[in-house]
């Protein structure tokens, strides 16, 4: 009995953190599509939705890059910074033209992260950037499980 109770002391915590961490992890969905024209350039138009049930974000800035990461084409410091996030929302806003892309051929190859004030990044999701390994498995159980819930507003 003894042995029962202390496995359940550590695994209890354990497995109240993980849910935690999987919830804030999980909390800001960010997709996006291209739009391109010959006046402004090509620039991305967001989808950003706040899961959270009671945390508002502040967004920061956008980083576009390529290789997973490793080469930094434009950092977007002005077009969504301060805007508001409110839990339980959708939002959809229009980032700045980045300047390195000339057509709608380069878009796919160019990935989108959004950072919010606190430093939090959310890599997005858009067209050539699905989500793969741990991230889609952790957005299908996300999903799989705000399905399964009964809604507490009526």
């Amino acid at each position: 009995m003894k042995l029962w109770a202390t496995i359940s002391a550590g695994l209890i915590p354990a497995l109240l953190f993980a849910y935690r961490w999987f919830l804030l992890k999980t909390d800001v969905f960010v997709g996006y599509g291209w739009k391109c024209d010959d006046i402004t350039g090509c620039y991305p138009r967001f989808d950003i939705r706040n899961r959270s049930g009671s945390k508002t974000y502040v967004l920061g800035n956008i980083a576009y890059t390529r290789g997973n990461g490793g080469q930094i084409l434009a950092i977007d410091n002005k077009s969504i910074w301060g805007k508001e996030l409110k839990p339980g929302t959708i939002t959809h806003l229009d980032g700045a033209p980045v300047p390195s892309i000339t057509c709608l051929q380069q878009c796919p190859a160019v990935e989108v992260r959004v950072r919010l004030q606190n430093e939090r990044e959310f890599k997005g999701q858009g067209p050539g950037q699905l989500y793969k390994g741990v991230r889609k498995i952790a957005f299908s159980l996300r999903q799989k499980l705000e399905k399964a819930s009964m809604p507490l507003t009526p």
